[in-house]
């Protein structure tokens, strides 16, 4: 029984429903959180470029600051005494920038090919580093520009950066800044420097998660290279993993796990709400099962009923025909001997055919035909053939099936309820109507005796209603009385 149900629970459009919309929640759980681990990603890659890129370019600023610089100073010496005029420039320009070691003339190298933009390099000087920035005045000079590296560090202290970054400028493997002067001119890490083969070759914007040996915390570190007319100088931007993305992949992790409680929940109520089901199925069926049973029993005991009632009514036929035969034989005793001893054999026949029948509640008409026609010969001889019959049924109807000592019983009615004579003799004719065996005879009715019941034909209509809702029927007409019978299949 159980695996009937739990059968049913699978073949049920509810229960796949049901897994559908489960489906479709773990999906939405999943996408979801995806999603928004791919947003955290994003919005972490999107500030930290945003302040990377503000950070590099306040630092390019400055350095280009110089190369305007420079280019300014060119344009004065081209119109002024080259040597008083340098020497006041240099002053004021280093009382406003403290950061600019000198500002010379020198002469342009034979193999440096003359160039009409900023030559940048870096310049050592008795052991100390400077950014030296040159651009010729003509084919024979260039103004130089000496920034020594650890006042450039000086100024970026006091530049308006963003304390939540910090910046790195490298070249060819030597810091050229570093928020710690100690590390200035030093030789960068070795996976520094392998970052800095990979950009040079590969020259795009590269955000990295890494720990920064600096601060000592993870950062992310965005890599920018910036290209000079000679020089390309790779600027890094560092800034504190402050765990925002952890933060998010923590959220969205715990919505995860709600999600999966969540399917968890449902999936226990869900097989909560089967098990019930199953028990409530299980208790259906025993209930109906029992009422089943008791619908049985009913019908059993039904049957019973109707079995002793047919039983009942076929007793009621025996007596009623022997009394009818027995009053036929004694009147053939008394007129010849040889026929009436004829006709008890005669009817011996038939009452051992009548017990035969006994326990069967319908025969073949084949069967009550061949009954009724020894009943008529019978009667025949009593009636001195004033009985005439025409009896015409097709082999097939033959096998229908109709109530024992029933169409022997409609043939009597016709004898013992009609006056015959030999002006007026019995016409009998026996015939198939639809689903109706039809008993016909000439309507000369004899005058009623005192001790007339109808318990014959009483007797056939209850049998006939206990097994088919099919009613006989009788009727006078044209003359003519009409007896009919259903056929039983």
């Amino acid at each position: 029984m159980v695996r009937k149900i739990t059968d049913g629970i699978f073949s049920s459009i509810y229960f796949w429903v049901s897994v559908f919309i489960l489906l479709c929640f773990f999906m939405a759980a999943w996408y979801v959180n995806n999603s928004v681990k791919k947003e955290a990603v994003t919005q972490v890659g999107v500030m930290t470029t945003n302040i990377a890129l503000s950070n590099i370019q306040i630092i390019v600023n400055m350095l280009d600051d110089y190369d305007n610089k420079l280019s300014l100073i060119k344009v004065v010496l081209e119109n002024n005494d080259k040597k008083e005029t340098l020497q006041e420039i240099v002053e004021e320009i280093r009382t406003l920038d403290p950061s600019i070691s000198n500002i010379t003339l020198e002469p342009l190298n034979v193999p440096q090919e003359y160039s009409t933009g900023v030559w940048r390099e870096i310049y050592n000087k008795d052991n100390q580093l400077f950014f030296k920035f040159s651009l010729a005045v003509n084919r024979t000079e260039r103004l130089c520009l000496l920034v020594n590296l650890l006042d450039f560090h000086k100024r970026i202290s006091e530049a308006p950066i963003r304390n939540s970054a910090y910046i790195t400028i490298i070249n060819k493997g030597i810091y050229l800044y570093h928020p710690d002067e100690k590390k200035i001119g030093s030789v960068i890490r070795e996976q520094d420097m392998e970052y800095e083969k990979y950009l040079l070759s590969n020259p795009k914007d590269t955000i990295i998660n890494t720990k920064s040996d600096y601060l000592d915390l993870p950062v992310y570190s965005y890599y920018k290279l910036h290209n000079s007319d000679n020089e390309q100088w790779l600027f890094t931007a560092h800034l504190p993993n402050l765990g925002i993305s952890d933060s998010i992949q923590k959220t969205a992790n715990d919505f995860l796990v709600i999600s999966l409680l969540a399917i968890f929940s449902f999936l226990v109520v869900f097989g909560l709400g089967i098990y019930r089901w199953q028990k409530e199925a299980v208790r259906r069926r025993q209930i109906e099962q029992e009422n089943m049973n008791l619908l049985l029993k009913s019908e059993q005991h039904k049957q019973t009923m109707i079995s002793t009632e047919l039983e009942r009514l076929k007793s009621g036929l025996n007596p009623h025909f022997l009394f009818n035969s027995l009053g036929s034989l004694r009147v053939l005793i008394s007129k010849d001997a040889e026929v009436a001893k004829y006709f008890a054999i005669t009817l011996s026949n038939l009452y051992r055919y009548m017990l035969k029948q006994e326990n069967q509640n319908i025969v073949t008409l084949a069967e009550e035909l061949e009954f009724t026609e020894n009943y008529i010969n019978l009667q025949k001889i009593r009636f001195a053939n004033k009985i005439v019959t025409e009896i015409t049924l097709s082999e097939e109807i033959l096998t229908y099936r109709i109530l024992p000592i029933s169409l022997q019983l409609l043939v009597e009615n016709c004898i013992k309820h009609t006056k015959i004579s030999d002006k007026e003799p019995l016409y009998i004719r026996i015939y198939a109507e639809g689903e109706f065996i039809v008993v016909t005879n000439n309507y000369n009715p004899r005058e009623q005796d005192d001790d007339y019941s109808g318990k014959g034909i009483d007797n056939l209509i209850k049998r006939y209603s206990i097994l088919t809702k099919t009613k006989c029927t009788f009727k006078i007409q044209d003359g003519y009385y009409f007896a009919k019978i259903p056929l039983l299949s």
